[in-house]
């Protein structure tokens, strides 16, 4: 018996199942829409958050999370924790896409099943993978760290 979880399908385990990459693309830039939509929604109520997809905004949002979640207030939104955790990572995705070179969205096969899939960001051969947007960022990271900026600025610094 292994005492040690297998990681890499408790990863995959909650990952959409698709036919291909046509339905799976279509999927993640449906609920790419969708998560921007209800952000923009979020900046007009939150008069800090300017939904203006710079760089300075994502440690904006990332601070807005970290009250809403202390609060447990995410329904104030009409959001769960975890859509709001998603909305994060497509947010950053935008970012990055919009504000770096050759900068791209991707979808991928997962690796260890073709009927599922993943969604993430790339330049050249540094990606990052977010099908669950930050899942339990506040559970990862319990003080505010500026994950996001940070996330950032690792796509611009590279080559």
């Amino acid at each position: 018996m292994n005492m040690y979880p297998d990681i890499a399908t408790s990863y995959g385990a909650d990952l959409i199942v698709c036919e291909n990459q046509f339905e799976a693309s279509y999927y993640y830039h449906e609920m790419r829409g969708q998560c921007l939509q209800k952000l923009k929604e979020i900046s007009k109520l939150v008069d800090e958050f300017e939904f203006d997809f710079s760089p300075d905004s994502l440690k904006i949002i990332e601070l807005l999370y970290y009250d809403v979640e202390d609060q447990q207030s995410f329904s104030f939104f009409n959001l769960t924790k975890e859509e709001f955790e998603r909305c994060l990572g497509v947010y950053l995705g935008e970012v990055v896409v919009r504000n770096i070179e050759k900068a791209r969205w991707v979808v991928r096969e997962y690796s260890l099943d073709s009927s599922k899939f993943l969604m993430g960001i790339e330049k050249g051969k540094f990606a990052l993978m977010l099908p669950y947007g930050y899942r339990e960022h506040k559970e990862r990271y319990p003080h505010f760290r500026f994950t996001l900026y940070r996330d950032f600025l690792q796509f611009k610094n590279r080559n």
